[in-house]
Protein backbone atom coordinates (compact mmCIF):
# COMPACT_ATOMS: atom_id res chain seq x y z
CA UNK A 1 0.00 0.00 0.00
CA UNK A 2 1.34 3.36 -0.80
CA UNK A 3 1.55 5.99 1.45
CA UNK A 4 -0.76 8.20 -0.66
CA UNK A 5 -3.54 6.13 -0.52
CA UNK A 6 -6.74 6.76 1.12
CA UNK A 7 -6.83 6.49 5.07
CA UNK A 8 -7.84 2.42 6.04
CA UNK A 9 -11.00 1.42 6.75
CA UNK A 10 -11.19 1.02 10.60
CA UNK A 11 -10.81 -2.73 12.44
CA UNK A 12 -14.25 -4.35 12.47
CA UNK A 13 -16.16 -3.86 15.51
CA UNK A 14 -13.87 -0.65 17.01
CA UNK A 15 -16.13 2.34 15.99
CA UNK A 16 -18.98 2.12 18.24
CA UNK A 17 -18.26 -1.27 19.91
CA UNK A 18 -15.43 -2.76 21.22
CA UNK A 19 -12.44 -0.31 22.38
CA UNK A 20 -9.00 0.18 21.12
CA UNK A 21 -7.01 -0.20 23.94
CA UNK A 22 -4.11 2.01 23.86
CA UNK A 23 -1.66 0.20 26.10
CA UNK A 24 1.60 1.46 27.23
CA UNK A 25 4.43 1.54 30.10
CA UNK A 26 3.35 2.30 33.55
CA UNK A 27 5.19 5.72 34.19
CA UNK A 28 5.64 6.83 37.33
CA UNK A 29 5.41 11.16 37.99
CA UNK A 30 9.22 11.81 38.55
CA UNK A 31 9.60 9.54 35.71
CA UNK A 32 12.61 10.72 33.55
CA UNK A 33 12.12 12.95 30.34
CA UNK A 34 12.41 9.58 27.66
CA UNK A 35 9.56 8.33 29.81
CA UNK A 36 7.05 11.09 29.93
CA UNK A 37 7.71 11.90 26.40
CA UNK A 38 6.01 8.00 26.11
CA UNK A 39 2.47 9.44 28.14
CA UNK A 40 2.75 12.24 25.25
CA UNK A 41 3.00 9.86 22.42
CA UNK A 42 0.02 7.91 24.80
CA UNK A 43 -2.15 11.11 24.44
CA UNK A 44 -1.65 11.97 20.37
CA UNK A 45 -2.48 8.19 19.69
CA UNK A 46 -5.69 8.17 21.47
CA UNK A 47 -6.53 12.25 20.02
CA UNK A 48 -5.87 10.94 16.93
CA UNK A 49 -7.98 7.62 17.00
CA UNK A 50 -10.98 9.53 18.50
CA UNK A 51 -10.43 12.03 15.88
CA UNK A 52 -10.99 8.80 13.42
CA UNK A 53 -14.20 7.36 15.26
CA UNK A 54 -12.70 5.68 17.12
CA UNK A 55 -13.21 4.84 21.01
CA UNK A 56 -9.85 4.39 22.80
CA UNK A 57 -9.24 3.35 25.84
CA UNK A 58 -5.47 4.17 27.48
CA UNK A 59 -4.39 0.85 29.85
CA UNK A 60 -1.14 1.17 31.49
CA UNK A 61 0.82 -2.32 31.13
CA UNK A 62 2.61 -3.23 34.57
CA UNK A 63 4.92 -6.22 35.46
CA UNK A 64 1.90 -8.14 37.39
CA UNK A 65 1.87 -10.03 34.33
CA UNK A 66 -1.15 -13.03 35.57
CA UNK A 67 -3.26 -9.32 36.27
CA UNK A 68 -2.51 -7.82 33.16
CA UNK A 69 -3.52 -11.14 31.26
CA UNK A 70 -6.80 -11.19 33.54
CA UNK A 71 -7.32 -6.97 32.51
CA UNK A 72 -6.82 -7.67 28.73
CA UNK A 73 -8.95 -10.66 28.77
CA UNK A 74 -11.93 -8.67 30.52
CA UNK A 75 -11.68 -6.11 28.02
CA UNK A 76 -11.76 -8.05 24.90
CA UNK A 77 -10.48 -5.28 22.98
CA UNK A 78 -11.11 -5.01 19.30
CA UNK A 79 -7.18 -4.31 18.99
CA UNK A 80 -4.29 -2.91 20.78
CA UNK A 81 -2.31 -0.46 20.18
CA UNK A 82 0.83 -0.94 21.42
CA UNK A 83 3.12 1.74 22.81
CA UNK A 84 4.83 -0.26 25.63
CA UNK A 85 8.43 0.80 25.94
CA UNK A 86 9.68 -0.95 28.97
CA UNK A 87 8.34 -3.02 31.67
CA UNK A 88 8.81 -2.74 35.50
CA UNK A 89 12.00 0.13 34.22
CA UNK A 90 13.45 -1.61 31.39
CA UNK A 91 13.52 -2.23 27.87
CA UNK A 92 14.60 -5.60 28.56
CA UNK A 93 10.63 -6.65 29.10
CA UNK A 94 9.01 -5.00 26.14
CA UNK A 95 8.50 -7.79 23.99
CA UNK A 96 5.97 -9.39 27.09
CA UNK A 97 2.95 -7.12 25.91
CA UNK A 98 2.82 -8.61 22.59
CA UNK A 99 3.40 -12.06 23.75
CA UNK A 100 0.52 -12.03 26.04
CA UNK A 101 -1.63 -10.53 23.63
CA UNK A 102 -0.31 -13.19 21.20
CA UNK A 103 -1.17 -15.80 24.03
CA UNK A 104 -5.21 -14.10 24.40
CA UNK A 105 -5.40 -13.98 20.18
CA UNK A 106 -5.97 -9.90 20.43
CA UNK A 107 -4.86 -8.16 17.34
CA UNK A 108 -2.19 -5.37 18.09
CA UNK A 109 -0.06 -2.91 16.14
CA UNK A 110 3.67 -2.75 15.71
CA UNK A 111 6.80 -5.60 15.96
CA UNK A 112 5.63 -8.55 17.74
CA UNK A 113 7.42 -10.45 20.72
CA UNK A 114 10.09 -11.74 18.51
CA UNK A 115 10.90 -8.91 16.73
CA UNK A 116 11.19 -6.85 20.47
CA UNK A 117 13.85 -9.54 22.10
CA UNK A 118 16.18 -9.51 19.28
CA UNK A 119 16.44 -6.23 18.23
CA UNK A 120 16.24 -4.96 22.04
CA UNK A 121 19.29 -6.44 22.41
CA UNK A 122 21.94 -4.59 20.70
CA UNK A 123 24.56 -7.26 20.72
CA UNK A 124 22.22 -9.70 19.41
CA UNK A 125 21.32 -7.54 16.63
CA UNK A 126 24.49 -6.57 15.48
CA UNK A 127 25.72 -10.68 15.28
CA UNK A 128 22.51 -11.52 13.09
CA UNK A 129 23.44 -8.14 10.76
CA UNK A 130 27.13 -9.20 10.67
CA UNK A 131 26.01 -12.91 10.04
CA UNK A 132 23.48 -12.01 7.31
CA UNK A 133 26.08 -9.46 5.65
CA UNK A 134 24.83 -6.45 6.70
CA UNK A 135 27.55 -3.94 7.33
CA UNK A 136 27.51 -2.58 11.13
CA UNK A 137 30.34 -0.72 12.69
CA UNK A 138 32.67 -3.48 14.61
CA UNK A 139 32.53 -3.89 18.69
CA UNK A 140 33.69 -4.37 21.95
CA UNK A 141 32.23 -7.19 23.85
CA UNK A 142 31.31 -6.50 27.80
CA UNK A 143 33.76 -9.18 28.36
CA UNK A 144 36.33 -7.50 26.11
CA UNK A 145 36.51 -9.33 23.30
CA UNK A 146 37.05 -7.86 20.31
CA UNK A 147 34.33 -8.37 16.77
CA UNK A 148 35.37 -6.83 13.58
CA UNK A 149 37.52 -3.46 15.23
CA UNK A 150 41.00 -2.49 16.08
CA UNK A 151 42.17 -2.18 19.53
CA UNK A 152 43.64 1.01 18.82
CA UNK A 153 39.94 2.07 17.32
CA UNK A 154 38.28 4.68 18.29
CA UNK A 155 34.89 3.44 20.34
CA UNK A 156 31.54 5.13 21.34
CA UNK A 157 30.02 3.44 24.78
CA UNK A 158 26.43 2.22 24.79
CA UNK A 159 24.24 0.17 26.73
CA UNK A 160 22.97 -2.89 25.28
CA UNK A 161 19.51 -2.87 25.72
CA UNK A 162 18.48 0.82 26.73
CA UNK A 163 17.80 3.31 24.64
CA UNK A 164 16.64 6.93 24.05
CA UNK A 165 20.81 7.73 24.27
CA UNK A 166 20.90 6.87 27.88
CA UNK A 167 24.42 7.95 29.61
CA UNK A 168 25.90 8.80 26.13
CA UNK A 169 27.69 12.52 26.33
CA UNK A 170 30.80 13.72 25.18
CA UNK A 171 33.08 11.88 27.32
CA UNK A 172 30.90 8.65 25.81
CA UNK A 173 33.85 8.18 22.98
CA UNK A 174 37.11 6.94 23.51
CA UNK A 175 40.56 6.28 21.96
CA UNK A 176 41.41 2.61 22.09
CA UNK A 177 39.44 -0.32 23.70
CA UNK A 178 41.39 -0.06 27.28
CA UNK A 179 39.79 3.22 27.79
CA UNK A 180 36.54 2.04 26.51
CA UNK A 181 36.77 -0.84 28.94
CA UNK A 182 36.93 1.78 31.54
CA UNK A 183 34.09 3.89 30.51
CA UNK A 184 31.87 0.68 30.13
CA UNK A 185 32.22 -0.33 33.71
CA UNK A 186 31.52 3.54 34.59
CA UNK A 187 28.48 3.54 32.64
CA UNK A 188 27.37 -0.09 34.66
CA UNK A 189 28.55 1.08 37.69
CA UNK A 190 26.29 4.61 37.40
CA UNK A 191 23.48 3.54 35.08
CA UNK A 192 22.88 -0.82 35.87
CA UNK A 193 22.78 -3.10 33.05
CA UNK A 194 25.08 -4.27 30.45
CA UNK A 195 27.07 -1.72 28.52
CA UNK A 196 29.38 -2.29 25.12
CA UNK A 197 31.54 -0.15 22.65
CA UNK A 198 30.81 0.27 18.93
CA UNK A 199 33.76 1.49 16.94
CA UNK A 200 32.99 4.82 15.89
CA UNK A 201 31.64 6.22 12.81
CA UNK A 202 33.00 9.51 12.17
CA UNK A 203 30.59 10.99 9.80
CA UNK A 204 26.90 11.74 8.37
CA UNK A 205 24.08 10.51 10.59
CA UNK A 206 20.59 9.05 8.74
CA UNK A 207 17.14 7.58 10.09
CA UNK A 208 15.09 5.55 7.88
CA UNK A 209 11.54 5.03 9.18
CA UNK A 210 10.04 1.74 7.30
CA UNK A 211 6.28 1.17 7.49
CA UNK A 212 4.29 -1.78 6.31
CA UNK A 213 3.33 -5.53 6.52
CA UNK A 214 6.21 -7.94 7.29
CA UNK A 215 6.57 -9.09 3.68
CA UNK A 216 5.85 -5.53 2.04
CA UNK A 217 7.59 -2.88 3.83
CA UNK A 218 7.95 1.00 2.54
CA UNK A 219 10.83 3.13 2.96
CA UNK A 220 9.30 6.66 3.82
CA UNK A 221 11.57 9.79 2.41
CA UNK A 222 14.68 9.71 4.45
CA UNK A 223 16.29 12.66 6.33
CA UNK A 224 19.99 13.21 7.74
CA UNK A 225 20.63 14.76 11.04
CA UNK A 226 22.51 17.61 10.80
CA UNK A 227 24.78 19.12 13.03
CA UNK A 228 24.91 22.95 12.47
CA UNK A 229 27.63 25.01 13.44
CA UNK A 230 29.39 22.35 16.39
CA UNK A 231 32.52 23.10 17.45
CA UNK A 232 35.68 21.12 16.43
CA UNK A 233 35.98 19.82 20.28
CA UNK A 234 32.34 18.88 20.25
CA UNK A 235 31.54 15.45 18.73
CA UNK A 236 29.04 15.07 16.10
CA UNK A 237 26.60 12.62 17.87
CA UNK A 238 22.97 12.68 18.96
CA UNK A 239 23.74 12.32 22.66
CA UNK A 240 21.35 12.72 25.90
CA UNK A 241 21.08 16.12 25.86
CA UNK A 242 20.31 16.66 22.20
CA UNK A 243 17.70 14.61 22.65
CA UNK A 244 15.87 15.69 26.03
CA UNK A 245 17.31 18.77 27.60
CA UNK A 246 15.91 21.91 25.48
CA UNK A 247 18.76 24.49 26.81
CA UNK A 248 21.15 22.25 25.40
CA UNK A 249 23.35 23.18 22.69
CA UNK A 250 22.91 19.82 20.51
CA UNK A 251 19.05 19.93 21.35
CA UNK A 252 18.70 23.12 19.21
CA UNK A 253 21.60 22.06 16.76
CA UNK A 254 20.20 19.09 15.55
CA UNK A 255 17.58 19.27 12.94
CA UNK A 256 16.62 16.59 10.52
CA UNK A 257 16.66 17.53 6.47
CA UNK A 258 14.80 16.21 3.55
CA UNK A 259 15.84 18.10 1.18
CA UNK A 260 19.08 16.14 0.17
CA UNK A 261 21.02 17.25 -3.27
CA UNK A 262 20.88 14.78 -6.23
CA UNK A 263 24.51 13.15 -5.44
CA UNK A 264 22.84 11.71 -2.57
CA UNK A 265 20.61 9.88 -4.89
CA UNK A 266 22.55 6.88 -4.54
CA UNK A 267 23.69 6.87 -0.87
CA UNK A 268 19.57 7.13 -0.41
CA UNK A 269 19.03 4.23 -2.36
CA UNK A 270 22.10 2.44 -0.43
CA UNK A 271 20.11 3.34 2.87
CA UNK A 272 16.56 2.31 1.85
CA UNK A 273 17.90 -1.46 0.75
CA UNK A 274 20.00 -1.93 4.12
CA UNK A 275 16.48 -0.79 6.04
CA UNK A 276 14.81 -3.21 4.04
CA UNK A 277 17.45 -6.34 4.40
CA UNK A 278 16.78 -5.30 8.52
CA UNK A 279 13.21 -5.51 8.35
CA UNK A 280 13.26 -9.02 6.60
CA UNK A 281 15.71 -10.17 8.79
CA UNK A 282 14.31 -9.37 12.12
CA UNK A 283 10.72 -10.27 10.65
CA UNK A 284 9.44 -6.85 11.64
CA UNK A 285 6.23 -5.54 10.83
CA UNK A 286 3.79 -2.34 11.29
CA UNK A 287 6.83 0.08 11.52
CA UNK A 288 10.27 0.00 13.04
CA UNK A 289 13.36 2.87 12.09
CA UNK A 290 16.75 2.10 11.47
CA UNK A 291 19.76 4.50 12.63
CA UNK A 292 22.72 4.44 10.41
CA UNK A 293 26.17 6.37 10.21
CA UNK A 294 27.95 7.35 6.98
CA UNK A 295 31.40 7.58 6.90
CA UNK A 296 34.11 8.81 4.44
CA UNK A 297 33.75 5.64 2.28
CA UNK A 298 30.21 6.45 1.85
CA UNK A 299 29.33 3.00 3.13
CA UNK A 300 25.77 3.44 5.06
CA UNK A 301 26.91 1.16 8.58
CA UNK A 302 23.75 0.33 10.54
CA UNK A 303 23.66 1.22 14.19
CA UNK A 304 20.75 0.51 15.80
CA UNK A 305 17.51 -1.34 14.55
CA UNK A 306 14.09 0.32 16.76
CA UNK A 307 11.14 -2.10 16.60
CA UNK A 308 8.22 0.15 17.32
CA UNK A 309 9.88 3.50 17.92
CA UNK A 310 8.34 6.24 19.19
CA UNK A 311 5.46 7.66 16.96
CA UNK A 312 4.52 10.59 18.96
CA UNK A 313 3.55 13.84 16.47
CA UNK A 314 7.25 15.44 16.74
CA UNK A 315 9.13 12.20 16.52
CA UNK A 316 10.86 10.84 12.87
CA UNK A 317 8.43 8.77 12.25
CA UNK A 318 5.47 11.15 11.97
CA UNK A 319 8.14 13.79 10.06
CA UNK A 320 8.86 11.13 7.27
CA UNK A 321 4.98 9.75 7.07
CA UNK A 322 4.03 13.35 6.38
CA UNK A 323 6.94 13.91 4.11
CA UNK A 324 5.05 11.04 1.71
CA UNK A 325 1.74 11.94 2.28
CA UNK A 326 0.32 10.89 5.61
CA UNK A 327 -0.64 13.12 7.95
CA UNK A 328 -0.25 11.91 11.83
CA UNK A 329 -4.11 10.70 11.63
CA UNK A 330 -3.56 9.01 8.42
CA UNK A 331 -0.48 7.49 9.66
CA UNK A 332 -2.21 6.20 12.87
CA UNK A 333 -5.24 4.82 10.70
CA UNK A 334 -2.11 3.33 8.43
CA UNK A 335 -0.80 1.61 11.72
CA UNK A 336 -4.28 0.72 12.88
CA UNK A 337 -4.89 -1.15 9.96
CA UNK A 338 -1.95 -2.99 9.06
CA UNK A 339 -2.21 -4.33 13.14
CA UNK A 340 -5.54 -5.62 12.10
CA UNK A 341 -4.61 -7.33 9.20
CA UNK A 342 -1.52 -8.55 10.97
CA UNK A 343 -4.23 -10.55 13.54
CA UNK A 344 -4.15 -13.76 12.33
CA UNK A 345 -0.81 -14.17 13.84
CA UNK A 346 -1.64 -15.12 17.36
CA UNK A 347 -2.84 -18.43 15.50
CA UNK A 348 -0.11 -19.12 13.14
Amino acid sequence: MSARQPTPRAPKGARGGRPIVVLHSAVAADAAADDQDGLAQVEAVCAALSALGHRALPVAFGADLAAETARLAELAPALVFNLVECVAGTLRLTHLAPGILDALGIPYTGCDASALLVTGDKLVAKRMLRGAGVATPGWLEPDGTLVGAEPGARFIVKSVHEDASLGIDATSIVDGAARARQVMASRAARHGGTWFAEAFVDGREFNASVIGARDVPEVLPIPEIEFVDYPDDMPRIVDWDAKWVPESYGYSHTPRRFDLPASDTALLERLAAASRACWRLFGLAGYARVDFRVGTDGLPMVLEVNANPCIAPDAGLAAAAERAGLDYPALVARVLALGTAQGGRAAA
